[in-house]
């Protein structure tokens, strides 16, 4: 048996490298043959004529690879509709066994080609209590499997809390034009915090991509001290950690309006905890599902808990211990591929045996 990963993009998008190619990388590793074809649905989408009819007979002829007894595995594969439709109409004629796997609530704009999928998976794996909540309407067989990472990878960067920071280090990383409106946030929060804390922090935010909106919405705060890091290495393993390991306090500010924050989640929460960096969260998506308040993170639903949380946590290094290590341990036990392979090994041998 052989399970053939058609993805949404290539290793360099944070959703297809979490959850397809190293998914592959972890399934081989445990004795499962993979197949990663390429290209990536998007590519075909973003590709022009005559080009992107080269893409779609390299796509076509793919499919003769793979055997009776195989898998196809749909990594949020609704990106271009020439691949959708040869992709139904192949599933449909030879009948393969197919599992859907999508990691953001993409049925809100595309709901046709997600529902479609869905329908036609013998498993659907999801990735928040939202998404699942919609998917169980088209599959009976659907598995919340969260977004998660390689533990050892940012183990070794764990915080080392016998060296005193001062001043202490507030941190985001992600793509920050991209985060604008989450940042806005952030931005608010920070001038009523050094209006009323009189002990001094830094903030560092990873991601600027020298946008100077970015910029703007924090140089303009009087008295904060920024630090913005326009890019890093993202495919190199190491990078996050390296800086997610200066951070003594990681923030992840995000609005909770509209169905799509309601039903997504974030990978940079578990990249804070991964590093025992206690990590302060807004309450939006999946996040309520994630931690248990005060015990091993924090989530927050207005300025002033904000405010609040932020204040507790700076003026005081065992509270940042005692929560950055107990989210360290979450994330080893239930947002690690050790955890979570053995979850998706099961899913397949249970299509398997059900067919």
């Amino acid at each position: 048996m052989t399970i053939h990963f058609y993805t949404f993009s290539t290793e360099m998008s944070g959703t297809s490298r979490q959850r397809a190619f190293r998914i592959a990388e972890e399934l081989e590793s445990r004795g499962f043959k993979t197949v990663i074809h390429r290209p990536p649905v998007l590519a075909i989408s973003t590709t022009r004529w005559p080009k992107k009819f080269v893409l779609i007979i390299q796509t076509i002829r793919s499919l003769f690879s793979i055997k009776k007894d195989d898998f196809v595995f749909l990594q949020r594969a609704i990106a271009n509709k020439y691949f959708f439709v040869i992709m139904v109409c192949y599933l449909k004629i030879f009948r393969r066994k197919m599992i859907f796997d999508f990691d953001d609530p993409v049925y809100t704009h595309s709901f046709t080609k997600t529902k479609v999928f869905t329908q036609m998976a013998d498993a659907v794996i999801v990735c928040t209590h939202g998404q699942a909540q919609w998917a169980k309407q088209y599959n009976h067989n659907v598995h919340i499997i969260h977004i998660s990472i390689e533990f050892s990878e940012y183990e070794k960067f764990t915080k080392d809390y016998s060296i005193e920071t001062k001043p202490s280090v507030i941190g985001w990383v992600g793509t920050g034009t991209e985060h604008l409106r989450n940042l806005e946030i952030l931005a608010s929060v920070f001038r009523k915090l050094l209006a009323t804390y009189t002990t001094a922090f830094s903030f560092t935010l990873v991601g600027a991509l020298k946008d100077q909106r970015v910029y703007k919405l924090f140089q303009d705060i009087k008295g904060l001290e920024v630090k913005f890091i326009d890019s890093l290495v993202w495919n190199d393993p190491e990078s996050v950690p390296r800086e997610i390991q200066k951070f003594d306090i990681g923030v992840l500010p995000h609005r909770s309006d509209g169905e799509w924050n309601q039903s997504k989640t974030s990978l940079k929460n578990l990249q804070y905890m991964a590093c025992a960096v206690p990590a302060v969260c807004s309450a939006f998506g999946e996040m309520p599902f994630v931690y248990s308040n005060g015990v091993n993170g924090y989530i927050v639903k207005t300025e002033d808990e904000w405010i609040e949380v932020l204040t507790k946590l700076l003026k005081d290094k065992s509270l940042r211990e005692r929560i950055g290590r107990a989210g360290q341990q979450l994330v080893r036990e239930q947002y690690s591929y050790d955890a979570i392979i053995p979850r998706i090994i099961e899913i397949i041998r249970g299509v398997e045996h059900a067919l």
